[in-house]
């Protein structure tokens, strides 16, 4: 579960503050989906990254499983990130000097997962993705879709408790578009994931279970 209770956040420009949200709230439950569109510079990935305790917020609560983020210091947030959420974004950010079947592994590794058993779960989300035949390659190798379709799986493989993505797809053509997303949503279910989208397609964000946009610093929900 996941609640934000009166979240503002604001930026220093000059001598003036730039307020990007105003006392916005949210409650999401264990395996929804939900999107959330804006214009630039609404506030989408403030947003992403107060829910991921990338950023704090100037007021409010982060409540995940009923409990207080706020509280927590830095060591313990980063914990908490590396344990229970994943990220992805429209770059994709898989490491070059990896190949895929590493870059996928590397969050187990990194929670204390022995290799082997790290590398034989990267192996299953690669059968899942028809792309065992990649497994040795350099990302540099892949297609754009390939690329973002592994740094799904790389997100997904820990099962974390929240999955934030910011523009997954904004980079890949229309069809790829759909195979990645697809596969997102799916695996996050799979996973009893909550999924977070920030995009701009409103084509794939009519397929989620819940659509808000930023309008004004707050979340209003639409159909």
């Amino acid at each position: 579960m996941l609640k934000l209770e009166d979240i503002s956040h604001e930026y220093a420009q000059g001598d003036s503050n730039i307020k990007v949200l105003k006392n916005l709230r949210l409650d999401v439950s264990r395996s929804n989906n939900l999107g959330i569109i804006g214009p630039s510079g609404s506030g989408k990935t403030t947003l992403l990254n107060i829910i991921g305790l990338v950023e704090s917020p100037k007021n409010g609560k982060i409540l995940i499983n009923n409990f207080d983020c706020n509280s927590m210091k830095i060591e313990e947030k980063t914990n908490f990130r590396k344990d229970n959420i994943g990220f992805i974004f429209q770059n994709n950010q898989l490491l070059e000097d990896f190949n895929v079947l590493e870059n996928i592994a590397l969050p187990l590794i990194l929670n204390g997962v022995s290799l082997n058993k790290s590398l034989k779960e990267a192996e299953n989300f690669l059968k899942l993705l028809n792309l065992e035949n990649r497994k040795n390659f350099k990302p540099g190798l892949l297609s754009g879709g390939e690329q973002q379709r592994i740094a799904v799986a790389r997100a997904l493989i820990k099962k974390p408790l929240i999955l934030l993505a910011d523009e997954p797809t904004g980079s890949l053509d229309s069809k790829t578009s759909q195979d990645v997303f697809n596969f997102m949503i799916q695996m996050a279910k799979k996973n009893n994931t909550i999924c977070i989208i920030a995009t701009h397609n409103m084509n794939l964000i009519k397929k989620l279970d819940l659509c808000y946009k930023i309008e004004e610093g707050k979340l209003i929900e639409f159909n």
